[in-house]
């Protein structure tokens, strides 16, 4: 009995991992704003302006109800793999690039990446945007969506490329502080290929903390995840107090050329929730979430510190990386919602009643907790995750949780489900 009971178990998380692992149609695994540049200054400078590598698409025309774009790409893309990310369209849309279908989203309110190398072709290019109303998804946005005002970047990479970055921080009890890093590298060709990583960890621009190189080796379409760490001071962790940033520089070199750069803001702090209590850096803090739209504006969030106000939850909504790293330099603990709002559909969990309990709606739960992590996770200031806003409660919610836990050490949160299992404690 206990190995039928074991096997039910063993079955079902296997078909919640299925379920949770698909991404939006024809998107690239979801990450963070990644921007390559083609020299270490510009990386530093950290300009989301046109460079060698990244195109912004700076002008929408909306044509019948589709939002168009252009970009060029140059000849010195031809051996490189061309990607778009698309931030903020707040409503469900379709990609199409020259005319041709390449993906789409139902969650407008977390960033996509396509590989669009295959339909794009030397010199202009048409994005095509095709907004698709946002009537699928009403039962569960039951909030201000906002008019869509997307942000796109063309992205150009080398064919083994950075991938996705990230890092923890481990305090000991010795009171030794680790930072770990992980550099997912991926060959986006048929045949083996290898490049060199060079890294370095820099205080204050000057202070070089450590460095080094490691050789990626990947065969056809292969993925592997560079590790490497170092001790760090307990003074340069990351609180409210004191909002310390370090300056993580990754170097890709390929057959002794280097193809893509990057500086990246680092918050070294850890995290964790017992017994309702906060501990950052392993010392308690009484956190009080002072709850704030994800439409506010840098200026609203100027005037949230002149009030003295440290700890903001956003609610459902699309949270952009300029508030993030506003919250990021300032110290301010950040709380970030999944755009899940269902409380327009009422509080029943019985048969057609709110979304929550209904398991048709369960990959989209499940992903949108998932995309809110993924995008959001190199944020120091992003210490908590809400599963959602006044939704009732049910097995959409339940997995969506148990799907978090798998992935992240920070809390994870769902105030309004009746005090049920899935929110820490």
């Amino acid at each position: 009995m206990k190995h039928n009971i074991s096997l039910i178990v063993v079955l079902w998380l296997m078909t919640v991992a299925s379920a949770v692992a698909q991404p939006n149609e024809g998107a690239t695994p979801h990450r963070t704003r990644l921007i390559p540049y083609p020299t270490a200054q510009l990386a530093h400078e950290g300009s989301l302006a046109k460079n060698r590598y990244m195109q912004p698409i700076e002008e929408w025309i909306e044509v019948y109800g589709a939002l168009r774009g252009e970009f060029t790409y140059p000849f010195s893309w031809v051996e490189r793999q061309i990607y778009i990310r698309i931030e903020g369209c707040r409503e469900p849309y379709e990609v199409w690039i020259n005319g041709k279908y390449k993906g789409q989203s139902k969650n407008g309110f977390a960033p996509m990446e396509l590989n669009i190398t295959k339909v794009s072709k030397e010199d202009k290019n048409v994005v095509e945007l095709r907004l698709k109303g946002g009537d699928e998804t009403r039962p569960i946005e039951s909030f201000d969506r906002g008019t869509p005002h997307p942000k796109a970047y063309i992205i150009s990479q080398p064919r083994v490329r950075v991938r996705d970055v990230a890092w923890r921080t481990t305090i000991e009890q010795s009171g030794v502080v680790n930072a770990d890093f992980n550099v997912i590298m991926q060959n986006e060709t048929l045949g083996a290929k290898s490049s060199e990583l060079f890294y370095e960890i820099y205080l204050n621009d000057t202070l070089r903390l450590t460095g080094g190189r490691l050789s990626v080796a990947l065969g056809m379409y292969g993925v592997d995840t560079m590790r490497f760490g170092a001790p760090i001071p307990d003074t340069m962790l990351w609180s409210r107090e004191h909002p310390t940033r370090l300056s993580l520089r990754l170097k890709n070199r390929i057959a002794g050329r280097d193809v893509e750069f990057y500086d990246f803001n680092l918050g070294m702090r850890q995290v964790e929730f017992n017994n309702g209590s906060y501990n950052i850096n392993r010392a308690t803090e009484r956190i009080e979430w002072h709850d704030l739209s994800p439409r506010s504006t840098i200026a609203d969030m100027e005037e949230i510190l002149d009030r003295g106000i440290y700890a903001v939850r956003f609610t459902a909504g699309y949270v952009s990386d300029e508030l993030l790293d506003f919250c990021d330099a300032n110290g301010i603990y950040a709380a970030v919602t999944a755009p899940i709002n269902s409380s327009a559909m009422g509080s029943s969990r019985k048969r057609n009643g709110n979304p929550s309990n209904n398991p048709a709606w369960r990959e989209e739960y499940t992903e949108r907790t998932l995309q809110m992590i993924h995008t959001t996770k190199r944020h120091p200031s992003v210490i908590a995750y809400f599963l959602a806003d006044d939704s009732a409660n049910g097995i959409c919610l339940y997995e969506s949780y148990l799907a978090a836990k798998a992935i992240t050490a920070t809390p994870i949160f769902y105030l309004d489900g009746g005090n049920e299992w899935n929110s820490d404690r």
